[in-house]
């Protein structure tokens, strides 16, 4: 049996769950985090010694980071398209989820915080610096999506858009300007089709 350790709220969360219910695979969810059972108990801390969600156990094997649960549940349960045994494919979808940690992660935890939050010391400099590192990556991601016609990787839907997939909503859900990307517009609209992105990303928070 599958089991998912953590908030259905938390972003980090929100990604393991998108492949979930996209894939069909059955799993249990147990809230742990901010405002539910704490993560910082020696129980919890077994699991996971960092104290963060999500957690992974399935039958047995337990794993923490969400990149991490995604490659392992893609590899072992997901179809061939969403982490392709191809190297050379494989790579370029290793490619995106560690350029959206690299490069994304950091601005928009910044702009969640300042908006949404109302929490965190940041200077007006520091928030407008955030606001131009977020449009320059969506820029980029703009110009990979023109290229792909799709999603992020190519034609099909991978464990990359499941990842960005979050990252894009919550950046186009808070109060900051944005440039005018068409082909993200036209790639968020794609992601909000499909009913395992409304049920677990658009759930009313960014």
């Amino acid at each position: 049996m599958i089991t998912i350790y953590g908030r259905a709220n938390s972003s980090n969360v929100r990604r393991v769950l998108f492949f979930l219910e996209n894939t069909g695979l059955a799993y249990e969810r147990l809230d742990y985090g901010r405002g539910f059972a704490p993560a910082n108990t020696p129980e919890f801390l077994a699991l996971n010694p960092n104290g963060l969600i999500p957690v992974l156990d399935d039958g047995g094997t337990v794993i923490w980071e969400s990149h991490t649960i995604l490659r392992y549940l893609a590899a072992k349960y997901g179809p061939e398209s969403s982490y392709p045994s191809d190297l050379a494919r494989r790579a370029i979808v290793d490619q995106w989820l560690d350029w959206n940690l690299g490069h994304l992660s950091s601005p928009i935890m910044v702009l969640f915080l300042r908006h949404f939050l109302k929490t965190g010391e940041f200077t007006e400099r520091e928030v407008q610096q955030a606001e131009a590192e977020c449009a320059k990556r969506f820029t980029i991601l703009n110009g990979q999506l023109a290229k792909t016609g799709a999603y992020v990787a190519g034609p099909n839907l991978t464990v990359a858009d499941c990842s960005l997939g979050m990252t894009l909503h919550r950046w186009l859900n808070l109060p900051v300007e944005r440039p005018d990307l068409p082909e993200i517009a036209r790639y968020y609209e794609r992601l909000c089709l499909l009913p395992s992105y409304e049920k677990t990303v658009l759930i009313g928070m960014p």
